[in-house]
């Protein structure tokens, strides 16, 4: 039996719905990450918020905001890692390895910021000034990889999101330590999720 053979525009329109493929699977992954991150980081900053002295607060114990934030980074690093394998499944080339990189780069920054506050801490920082410290360099740090990743893949609205978690690193810092957490919770929501968003229609 001979073999099949593809007429040029045929493999072409082959070509280009391997491509739309690939591209509704990833930009279903990155929705997904995103509004994930959105929901999550909205709830962590929140629980903060409730825990301090600003509106409607204190309503929680800062112990019990500590722990919902740590399940909340734990069982977002955990779905993610499982969401990137799943949608790099199947796919290759030096574009797979640049997402992956990039997405160690989270957590590998976010573990040495979490690792030089701590030091900080203990090497005698002001108490007053541990809410600004951690507001302020988890935005900022926020803000630099968006930019980082939007003008690596080219992603404008990624790139603009960036933009957005810098000036609210500033302006959490600027508004003190009674609402900067409220700052934070309401940026990263807006942030992830327009990303979310953005991701889903493209796909």
């Amino acid at each position: 039996m001979a073999d099949e053979t593809l007429s040029p525009e045929r493999s072409l329109e082959v070509i280009e719905q391997e491509r739309a493929d690939v591209r509704r699977k990833l930009s279903a992954s990155v929705g997904v990450l995103n509004g994930m991150w959105a929901g999550l980081w909205f709830v962590s900053f929140l629980a903060f918020h409730l825990a301090g002295r600003g509106w409607p607060g204190p309503v929680i114990p800062y112990w019990v905001a500590g722990v919902i934030t740590a399940v909340a980074i734990v069982a977002g690093v955990v779905v993610s890692a499982v969401l990137g394998v799943r949608s790099g499944r199947g796919l290759r080339g030096p574009s797979v390895l640049s997402g992956a990189l990039y997405g160690w780069s989270w957590t590998l920054s976010y573990g040495a910021l979490v690792a030089v506050n701590l030091m900080l801490q203990s090497n005698g920082l002001p108490k007053d000034l541990v809410p600004v410290l951690w507001s302020g360099t988890t935005m900022t740090l926020a803000g630099a990889l968006c930019l980082a990743g939007g003008a690596m893949f080219r992603d404008i609205a990624f790139y603009a999101v960036g933009v957005v978690f810098l000036a609210s690193a500033v302006v959490s810092v600027l508004v003190g330590m009674d609402y900067q957490a409220l700052v934070l919770a309401v940026a990263g929501l807006l942030g992830f999720g327009s990303r979310a968003v953005v991701s889903v229609r493209r796909g």
